[in-house]
């Protein structure tokens, strides 16, 4: 019920800020899972490379995938790979969905066991120029619950204030709001929605949290945020971008 609201006043915040200068909203599919016996980064590799192929051989252009594995995460071995595919819309990824089960390609996927297969609707926060990322890429992951926030709006515009002021400061990353709508995991309901860092290499990362973040370059807006939103539990991954959407 809980992710029901969230969605309804994501959706709500979108709707009444039309007038304005409405955030990008994105649509991401999550699935953690184990490699199957005998599989493991290499043959994931393969994979990616046969899967984007197919997608080249179908003429499909309007889907992002990422490939991630854990880097920070306890237990590190109950989701070995991470894969992340974002879309613009509903329609595209239920479409990709199909062609998907249908082909070829969907009886190689290497990693079967997933213990999250979930859909998202994402608010786009901030970014960089996709030139600045490297195949080793880092996204953390945090989980977030509304303490004196109203509405999602709210928490958008706290946080776009902080992203906004990391990025005067110095800071390359971007952020999205992550609200899960379909097929999320029971213990995700104690929270509200996600937030993801990302950061386009691993010293990039580091520069990031020691110039910015611990530097108290961002306090005074994150002392803002705090007190419309609190986030914690957070995981960090690391991986790249194996195909982008044109």
């Amino acid at each position: 019920m809980r992710y029901i609201v969230m969605s309804v006043l994501v959706m709500t915040a979108i709707q009444s800020a039309l007038v304005r200068a409405a955030p990008e909203m994105t649509w991401a599919e999550y699935h953690g899972c184990q490699y199957g016996e005998g599989h493991n980064a290499s043959t994931m590799a393969q994979f990616n490379g046969a899967w984007n192929r197919w997608m080249d051989s179908e003429g499909n252009n309007d889907y992002t995938a990422v490939v991630l594995s854990p880097l920070y995460r306890s237990p590190s071995t109950e989701i070995e790979v991470l894969w992340v595919g974002i879309t613009d819309s509903n329609e595209t990824m239920a479409t990709n969905q199909s062609d998907w089960r249908n082909s070829d390609v969907y009886s190689s996927w290497p990693a079967p066991d997933c213990s999250v297969s979930m859909l998202t609707s994402q608010l786009v926060v901030s970014s960089f120029d996709p030139s600045e990322f490297t195949d080793e890429m880092v996204v953390a992951y945090w989980m977030c619950t509304m303490t004196g926030a109203d509405s999602m709006e709210e928490v958008y515009a706290a946080h776009k204030s902080t992203m906004d002021a990391g990025a005067r400061a110095g800071a390359i990353q971007g952020s999205k709001i992550i609200v899960p709508r379909q097929g999320a995991p029971a213990r995700f309901s104690d929270y509200d929605f996600m937030v993801s860092y990302t950061h386009p290499s691993m010293a990039q990362w580091g520069k990031n949290v020691d110039d910015v973040w611990m530097n108290g370059k961002v306090a005074k807006e994150q002392a803002a945020a705090d007190a419309l939103y609190q986030c914690g539990e957070a995981v960090v991954y690391t991986g790249e971008v194996i195909r982008r959407a044109q």
